[in-house]
């Protein structure tokens, strides 16, 4: 009874407070600006590590072979690494460009690199001073280059997102040609490989493998391989083309299933099952092509079929090389030609099948800052920090700013409760319990000392039920809920795991076609706010406004669900004050929930125009003051007490986070900020 007294007095007060004033705009003139008593202190780069995603081994600056490699940053760098040594004999960067997929050389030694987030085509001619150069967007539509190939002629093609689009570009003149979208609904040419006439073109969602004639633009869909299903919700993630075949891995990143396409006999001869990305190398002594095959580089006779294993076996989860090819090394040790590639995380192999000679040598590629994924600090005070494609944990202290960083999987929740911390990863929509007093040990990124217990311990991986990405965690009393984005249909689901055995109940559909992006525990209730959006590649939307719903815990089932903003797309935050009151997000409006009543309270504009799908939420019990991150830049205090609001900043950010002292922190990019507020 009390504390429905107290949820009424709080909506009473709320009724009559002012709205944000009038003055404020959605996005105010003078940007990076804070308020009086509101002091931003920078807190450095809490995430840094090694990404290679795109390679090829061609001749280097001076023409002896070298790998090439695009390391993510920004901006991105193209990498050349002798492989004799493992040293960047050149590092130049590859300006306005975040990474690239997509390394390709021509027969000139002609580096091309096709770069993720804008879509430009970059290009470094032979030669020791020679610049890279951006050619521009090939497609204007098209945002992402996934993979590049290069004919016998120079010519370059290329597969796109979000069109699923094929180009190539003439060296000579520089012309482009948009051979079209492969498929009819298709977003993604996720792989590419050319030979002498044709280009195959490899898609997702949904597994395609497409044979495009270069010079009549002709198309013609192969049949999948016997075995594979119909494709419906994978991936041709990898392409290659030796000799007459076609090797196309159906997969993710991580492994997937190879197969093996004759292009003459028109059939697939082939299907190897568990086979890491992303190439497979041009045929060596006898006849072998190489490719990773449960976890160890492994020999392949496409005409025979059978395997050599060799000594190299690649631990963890992501062990994908990266521009495997040939070279000739001028040592005794390593006679003939002899097989070198890139891992994602720095480090080359090589391979020698005269004398079964192998080895892993680390380079010497920095580290590059890693985009902030997810910001959380618990109740200990520490900062977490979950980093975004490279992946990893950063453990931050909130005084001094150290940072102490774990290789991981990009991780797009954090949750501290009762001396357990919960990472919610991608893909797959995985979940980890890590007990921060324990060393770390991940067989599947950073293993510790051989015998090492796993810490974080894997609790849940959701690919199954078609899950991708993890948004939200809330705790839940004796259970922690977890609310998760769906991969290539609609439709996230609800988890509801035990804290002391990590025994857990999936629940989907939760709330028809919508995805789980925020969630909140009150009085055994877990209160959620949806998105009508997928997380990854899905068909368009069938709904269209995000609902909140709740769930009983006790009883494990559905309680309500009602639409709180009318015409929103997301509620991405929620957050419960110390009385109970719930309090949600949603279209740059701050809105109060009665849970008990299932009633909107009170709605406040924070900035009129803004349909942020990105918002934040955070709370201060202390001071009773609830934050909001609006429309990606601004952060405004309300005081739910005097039903007052106020602008504390105007500064790109994209994560909020409130310490238990009162001060907050803000993640932009790789940046972490500190923000204190007085008076």
């Amino acid at each position: 009874m009390t504390n429905r007294r107290t949820l009424i007095r709080y909506a009473a007060a709320l009724a009559v407070a002012p709205a944000v004033p009038a003055a404020w705009p959605a996005r105010p003139a003078s940007a990076d600006q804070a308020a009086p008593g509101v002091t931003v202190d920078p807190f450095g780069i809490p995430l840094r590590d090694v990404l290679l995603i795109g390679g090829t081994v061609a001749p280097g600056p001076d023409g002896t072979p070298v790998l090439w490699s695009a390391v993510s940053g920004e901006p991105a760098r193209l990498a050349a690494i002798d492989p004799a040594t493992g040293r960047t004999v050149s590092d130049q960067e590859v300006t306005g460009a975040p990474g690239s997929y997509a390394v390709a050389a021509a027969p000139d030694g002609t580096v091309y690199v096709g770069a993720y987030n804008t879509g430009d085509l970059y290009r470094r001619r032979p030669g020791p001073d020679s610049p890279v150069e951006n050619l521009g967007r090939p497609l204007p539509s098209e945002t992402y280059i996934w993979r590049i190939a290069v004919d016998d002629a120079g010519v370059v093609y290329g597969g796109t997102f979000p069109g699923a689009r094929v180009f190539s570009r003439d060296p000579a003149t520089g012309a482009i040609r948009d051979y079209g979208r492969v498929l009819p609904g298709a977003q993604y040419v996720r792989s590419l490989a050319v030979t002498a006439d044709k280009i195959y073109a490899g898609t997702q969602p949904d597994a395609h493998v497409v044979e495009i004639d270069k010079v009549t633009g002709e198309r013609r869909e192969l049949p999948l391989p016997d075995g594979l299903g119909t494709g419906a919700g994978q991936t041709v993630y990898d392409l290659n083309a030796h000799d007459g075949r076609v090797y196309a891995r159906f997969g993710s990143a991580i492994n997937g299933r190879l197969g093996v396409y004759d292009i003459a006999a028109r059939r697939w001869t082939d299907l190897i099952d568990d086979v890491a990305g992303l190439d497979v190398s041009a045929p060596g002594p006898g006849g072998l092509v190489y490719l990773t095959r449960a976890g160890r580089l492994t020999g392949y006779h496409p005409g025979t079929r059978t395997f050599a294993d060799t000594p190299l076996v690649f631990p963890g989860r992501v062990v994908n090389n990266r521009g495997i090819g040939w070279v000739t090394l001028a040592d005794r040790d390593w006679p003939g030609r002899t097989l070198v590639g890139l891992l994602w995380r720095g480090d080359m192999f090589r391979w020698n099948p005269v004398t079964g000679r192998a080895d892993v040598v680390p380079t010497d590629v920095p580290g590059e800052p890693i985009p902030i994924a997810a910001l959380h600090v618990g109740p200990t005070g520490t900062v977490w920090v979950g980093g975004y494609l490279n992946g990893g944990l950063a453990r931050v202290d909130p005084d001094t700013g150290v940072s102490t960083f774990q290789r991981f999987a990009q991780v797009e929740s954090v949750l501290e409760t009762g001396g357990r911390v919960w990472l919610g990863a991608y893909p797959d929509s995985r979940l980890y319990r890590y007990d921060p007093a324990k060393p770390w040990s991940s067989p599947e990124y950073s293993p510790g000392l051989p015998g090492s217990p796993d810490n974080p311990v894997k609790l849940l991986d959701l690919k199954a039920a078609d899950q991708v990405r993890a948004r939200a965690l809330t705790d839940a009393g004796e259970k922690v809920a977890y609310g998760t984005m769906p991969n290539t249909t609609l439709g996230g689901a609800l988890a509801i795991v035990d804290k002391t055995t990590g025994a857990a109940r999936v629940h989907r559909p939760v709330v028809t076609d919508q995805s789980i992006v925020s969630l909140a525990h009150v009085n055994g209730l877990v209160v959620g706010g949806t998105s009508i959006d997928g997380g990854y590649s899905v068909p368009r939307p069938t709904q269209t406004e995000a609902r909140l719903f709740g769930w009983d815990v006790a009883t494990d089932a559905p309680a309500f669900e009602f639409v709180p903003v009318p015409g929103a797309r997301a509620i991405p935050a929620l957050a419960v004050d110390r009385s109970g009151l719930l309090w949600g997000l949603a279209g740059g409006q701050l809105f109060a929930v009665d849970v008990a009543a299932r009633a909107v309270v009170r709605r406040v504009t924070l900035a009129p125009g803004v349909s942020d799908s990105r918002g934040r939420l955070g709370y201060d019990a202390t001071r009773h003051l609830l934050y909001a991150l609006v429309g990606g830049r601004l952060l405004v205090q309300a005081d739910p007490a005097a039903g007052t609001t106020r602008q504390l900043l105007d500064q790109p950010a994209e994560f909020l986070a409130v310490h238990p002292d009162g001060r907050l922190f803000l993640g932009s990019g790789e940046h972490l900020h500190r923000v204190t507020v007085t008076g």
